[in-house]
């Protein structure tokens, strides 16, 4: 299919200023006093939309290629899960695909086979997607097996063992038989507090789940998975109209429960002094060292700086913490860093995986180095540049599929209430400037906020066994 004019010229455009973006070293810049270049995109023309059941819709045209993503994005996730049902989420990201008053078990994945097409699933804190990609002309089809599985829903004992049983092996497979499986489980614990809505993971416990009965997941379902707590994205090659036609006449009758959905609380977490725990694995193959920070939701102006700042650490031979900790002294054989920004706060990431005999607290005693330095040093001019270049460059190639756009647009939805932020991205990664990285370096990376887990193998010195961790204070 032929691109339109304006998109091939549109594509042109962005490619040179990509490619700008990429091979002009920050020195070769305007000098101060001159007007930096800006890197633009094309806005995403997206509609918003609201059925009278209070189905958010989202829609993209994007006929680029003879295809459709379609999208639903549930408001629910582990956040939602209160104690004693956690892994309640993870379990009906399963049982979607167990059939209807109108499909039976597989018929779902043969339907969508059947066309060519592709999809899938997945759980986080806050919120549960399912998602497809077929050719354009099986839209009714998707439209309708989404809206029978939001409106019909078999949960019945059967199906809630079967597929507690593929959530608990996951469990197995993935916690329990894994190298630094329960890695994410001690880091919350370290983060949260157990009442917090993320003090627990998205897997799930399987002792909640053994304890579980059809009236609990039953009842979980009716308050969760309904129009008025889920969004529709819908991006590809359709008329928008048609599309709204079709969305109503499939969605728009489908009732919702006369109470909201539960929401619980936050309690403010208060930390006064950094905490360290050390756990030994018995199949980590190398030691592990984990540093996080508690970061504020997603919306808040802090998450485009740490973006950047994760570049600046992580990115590349040239980033802070790789050339330090990998080339310099060889202490570890890789590191990462980044934010995971969520819609009531989250915490920033870094993974340190060590060389063989290398005592943790030497990565240790570095990390704090290089974050003492984010706080009292500005970035230099160069440095910032490139860190800005890899975020925006990540960004731009993240918008390219329908998978991609219909992705972007749902997570601007769900963590700022807004899907036009995606269109505000690029313009807040390239105002960042190095008084904002060390303005936020100071407020969220301080010393006695550090968070440090360390995983050790089982040949390690028995001096390292596990360590309690000091509690912080809920308010």
């Amino acid at each position: 299919m032929a691109y339109p004019l304006k998109t091939t010229r549109a594509l042109l455009a962005l490619a040179v200023s990509i490619l700008f973006w990429l091979v002009t070293p920050p020195c070769a810049r305007p000098v101060a006093g001159e007007k930096n270049p800006t890197l633009q995109l094309p806005p995403l023309h997206f509609k918003t939309s609201h059925l009278a059941n209070g189905l958010k819709v989202i829609t993209l045209e994007d006929h680029h290629a003879p295809v459709v993503t379609l999208e639903i994005w549930y408001h629910v996730g582990s956040k939602e899960e209160p104690p004693g049902k956690h892994g309640f989420a993870h379990l009906f990201e399963h049982l979607m695909f167990k059939g209807t008053s109108h499909l039976k078990p597989g018929d779902w994945d043969r339907y969508i086979n059947g066309v060519g097409g592709d999809d899938n699933a997945d759980t986080y804190f806050d919120r549960t997607r399912y998602y497809e990609t077929v050719p354009s002309n099986a839209l009714d089809m998707v439209l309708w097996m989404e809206a029978d599985r939001m409106a019909n829903l078999r949960v019945d004992q059967a199906n809630m063992v079967s597929e507690r049983a593929v959530v608990e092996e996951e469990h197995r497979m993935d916690v329990e038989n894994a190298p630094y499986g329960r890695q994410e489980e001690l880091l919350l614990s370290m983060l949260y507090p157990p009442n917090h809505p993320y003090g627990h993971t998205t897997i799930g416990s399987k002792t909640d789940l053994d304890h579980a009965t059809l009236r609990d997941v039953q009842a979980f379902h009716t308050e969760y998975y309904r129009p008025d707590n889920a969004t529709l994205v819908l991006v590809g090659d359709f008329q928008t109209q048609q599309a709204l036609q079709a969305i109503r006449k499939f969605f728009g009758t489908i009732p919702n429960p006369p109470s909201p959905p539960r929401r619980y609380p936050v309690p403010r977490v208060v930390q006064k002094a950094p905490k360290e725990q050390t756990v030994t694995d018995p199949l980590a193959p190398l030691p592990l060292v984990t540093l996080a920070f508690r970061i504020p939701k997603a919306d808040d102006p802090a998450t485009p700086v740490l973006e950047v700042i994760s570049n600046l650490l992580s990115n590349g031979d040239s980033s802070r913490l790789y050339r330090v900790l990998v080339r310099q002294t060889q202490l570890a054989n890789s590191v990462s860093a980044y934010p995971n920004s969520l819609q009531i706060g989250g915490w920033f990431e870094c993974d340190v995986s060590l060389n063989a005999g290398v005592s943790p607290q030497k990565v240790i005693r570095l990390l704090q180095q290089e974050f003492a330095t984010l706080r009292s040093q500005l970035v230099s001019p160069m440095e910032l540049a490139k860190a800005k270049r890899q975020a925006l460059v990540a960004r731009i190639f993240s918008l390219l599929s329908t998978e991609e756009k219909a992705d972007a647009l749902g997570e601007a939805d769900l963590y700022y209430g807004n899907p036009a932020e995606v269109n505000q991205e690029i313009a807040s990664i390239q105002r960042v400037s190095a008084e904002d990285i060390r303005r936020v370096a100071r407020r969220y990376f301080a010393p006695h906020l550090f968070n440090i887990l360390i995983m050790l193998p089982p040949t390690a010195s028995s001096s390292s066994a596990r360590t309690p961790h000091q509690e912080d204070r809920p308010k």
